[in-house]
């Protein structure tokens, strides 16, 4: 895959200059090959971070020795803080200047980023991830606006390829540098990786010419405070009911009052995006049915993507007991499809139109993460995770490519901004809720396993209370050596059967899902004349003529 852009520096007027009612004024040309790296560049920073934290959390488990609850939310502050403020971001950027924004994005992301290198505990940890959080949601929507504005007509869908391809591709490798350096040093290098990766934006900037947006106190207070206020603490008090529902208790007051809260905080937060002139959220976005649909598919795509990163890692290094690296190194297969047709896609895609693309994406998608749980009793790799792997990374290529050039497509030039906010606040979201979901059914199920395969076994009656007194730790669970050799090993075969069991279910409901996302685009989205019927057959032969 290459940078589909001349080699030759090409220039064009900066960000929207003159789009209606934009503040920007046309200013001094700019190469939008250097805008297309280092956006390339600022995105891969959040998404890339968010990936390479997964395949560390079995360590932080047993080094802060921590629930599962707990160090769930190594990854739920993070997507919490960025998908609560990713709207503001948006708003930030087209009202103060994108470039702006997205330098003081990725200088809080690269401060927060060595303040979790240098974590002494979990509550610290957490901190920094949730400033980090705050960073990524300053600078994703940017990136993608400014890429978008820089590039016209046709061209823009080959950068927004390419932008796509490479991001997902960056992503994809974090978890295998992650895997690396974990195994050859220490946690703490995952996140000092993000800094020549910060550095090497910095060296790009001056490449970005931006005409200055004066800052004013009108343009100050017409920021949706409150409705960041609102949708930050209700989407935190709902995530954590459901991350501490399962060890605390359904009952319990603090799940009971938080999961109250935070209802009534996201309706108290809709209800002022729908009165409220300078809405962070516009909801008239969403009366175009092309932008609702492809943002439902985005929240069931993507939650079901992320429960697989997340609980996968899991799965390879504390059952199949393969290294950090290794485990890193599954998702290279992914990578790999990714990385050959993300481009080519996005290119074809544009011309025979995005949502035949979604649909069989998502499809084949909802396949490999079927092929997860139906395979993951078998032996080794190859017959447990490679097959999944493979069709994954085949309906990520065709799903993804198209997505991020048909949400900006929708709207008008003026609200690129704010749609890419919304759309990867989407794709947090339902990150955020889908995951916390998934880990009750992989917790009950666990537990439900665990319990009965215990009192159907013959090991004592004392080292069975001894392990399931532990079992919110789940495959970490501490199987006692005091009762010999042969209970031990049947105590770990006891709690590795249970976790098993729960990912497979839970691999199973990601990919229904995932088949949940192909039906908003199939039904909603109301198909023009140039587009493509949505299906399998009928794109396989407009392909082939195609090429």
């Amino acid at each position: 895959m290459k940078l589909d852009i001349a080699k030759t520096p090409q220039t064009v007027p900066c960000l929207s200059a003159v789009a209606s009612g934009s503040d920007y004024q046309p200013c001094h040309p700019v190469d939008r090959k250097s805008i297309l790296v280092m956006t390339i560049l600022g995105s891969s920073l959040a998404f890339m971070d968010g990936s390479v934290v997964n395949v560390a959390l079995p360590t932080f488990q047993s080094t802060f020795y921590a629930t599962s609850s707990e160090v769930q939310w190594i990854v739920q502050s993070y997507a919490l803080f960025c998908a609560a403020l990713l709207l503001l971001g948006g708003t930030l950027g087209d009202r103060l200047g994108r470039k702006r924004i997205f330098v003081i994005g990725v200088g809080l992301f690269t401060l927060a980023s060595t303040g979790a290198a240098l974590s002494m505990s979990l509550p610290q940890l957490v901190l920094s991830r949730s400033v980090q959080g705050v960073g990524a949601a300053l600078l994703i929507p940017q990136s993608l606006a400014i890429l978008s504005s820089a590039f016209p007509g046709r061209e823009r869908s080959s950068a927004i390829g390419a932008w796509s391809a490479w991001t997902s591709v960056l992503a994809a490798l974090g978890p295998v540098v992650g895997g690396l350096l974990i195994q050859v040093s220490t946690w703490r290098w995952i996140f000092l990786l993000n800094l020549p990766l910060a550095a090497w934006i910095l060296f790009l900037l001056p490449k970005l010419r931006e005409s200055n947006t004066e800052l004013s106190t009108l343009k100050l207070a017409t920021f949706d405070l409150r409705g960041t206020l609102l949708n930050t603490l209700g989407l935190g008090s709902v995530v954590y009911s459901l991350s501490f529902g399962p060890q605390l208790g359904w009952t319990n007051p603090r799940v009971v009052v938080s999961m109250l809260a935070g209802i009534s905080l996201i309706g108290a937060f809709l209800r002022s995006q729908w009165h409220n002139k300078y809405a962070m959220m516009p909801l008239s976005l969403f009366s175009n049915r092309r932008f609702l649909a492809v943002n439902l598919l985005t929240f069931f795509l993507y939650g079901s993507l992320g429960v697989a990163f997340y609980i996968v890692p899991f799965f390879s290094i504390q059952i199949k007991r393969l290294s950090p690296f290794a485990t890193g190194a599954a998702f290279l297969p992914c990578i790999a499809v990714m990385f050959l047709f993300s481009s080519r896609v996005g290119r074809i895609s544009s011309e025979l139109g995005e949502r035949s693309f979604l649909v069989v994406g998502a499809i084949c998608s909802a396949c490999g993460l079927a092929l997860f749980g139906a395979f993951s009793h078998r032996q080794g790799y190859v017959g447990s995770l490679l097959p999944g792997m493979l069709l994954l990374g085949v309906g990520i290529t065709i799903a993804l490519s198209p997505l991020a050039n048909v949400v900006m497509s929708s709207v008008p030039d003026e609200e690129t901004a704010v749609a890419s906010a919304v759309n990867n606040s989407v794709s947090r979201i339902a990150g955020l809720v889908v995951l916390s979901i998934a880990t009750i059914f992989l917790s009950h199920g666990f537990d439900r396993s665990l319990l009965k395969q215990l009192n159907a076994s013959s090991i004592p009656s004392q080292m069975k209370g001894q392990i399931y007194a532990n079992h919110e730790l789940m495959t970490a669970v501490w199987v006692p050596s005091t009762f010999g050799d042969r209970a031990e090993r049947q105590g770990r075969d006891i709690v590795d059967r249970a976790f098993t069991n729960g990912y497979s279910a839970v691999m199973y409901a990601a990919a229904f899902g995932m088949l949940l996302a192909t039906l908003p685009v199939m039904l909603w989205w109301r198909q023009s004349s140039g587009e493509l019927d949505p299906n399998p057959a009928s794109l396989y032969a407009n392909l082939k003529s195609y090429s």
